[in-house]
């Protein structure tokens, strides 16, 4: 989630480009940065209306090299090349490069974020089972059990004592 709307970023673009308002001026009104102010001021110079539209699709790696290539190439900064391809900020090109450098095309491949899922609970036939195995699953069956057993118990009296 961005922390700034797409409507805030044009509203303050267009004051910074259109009304000739300084980025000083504009970060002690609305209390954001005065380079990121610049840097909306370019994107949306480069852009127009269409900037800050967010992108719904994955950046690829070959993408993600494609961009790198081009400041390469045409000797561009991370700032311009960023308002270029209307990314959010340049610090995800900043990123981009540094696994670049770090990892090579590995390192511009997509990373799964957040938790790994836990692994299933792998369950043999009965029949496939030792006498030690099935004793622990009827073991931790019945403990599943009790929980249950419990959870209703104290369903039940939560409801009762409502009625009271």
């Amino acid at each position: 989630m961005s922390k700034y709307s797409p409507e805030l970023k044009r509203i303050i673009a267009s004051e910074y480009i259109d009304d000739g308002i300084s980025s000083h001026q504009l970060d002690a009104k609305y209390a954001i940065d005065s380079r990121q102010i610049r840097y909306w001021g370019q994107v949306y110079t480069i852009h127009g209306e269409r900037a800050f539209e967010r992108s719904s699709l994955p950046r690829t790696a070959k993408f993600k090299l494609e961009a790198l290539t081009l400041m390469w190439t045409k000797q561009w900064s991370l700032a311009h090349t960023s308002a270029q391809l209307n990314l959010s900020s340049s610090g995800i090109l900043s990123t981009w490069l540094k696994r670049y450098n770090e990892e090579g095309m590995n390192g511009l491949k997509r990373c799964i974020r957040g938790r790994p899922p836990m692994k299933k609970r792998v369950v043999k036939p009965a029949d496939e089972m030792t006498l030690e195995e099935l004793k622990r699953e009827l073991a931790y069956l019945r403990a599943e059990n009790d929980v249950l057993k419990k959870y209703q118990e104290l369903d039940r009296l939560k409801l009762a004592r409502k009625k009271r």
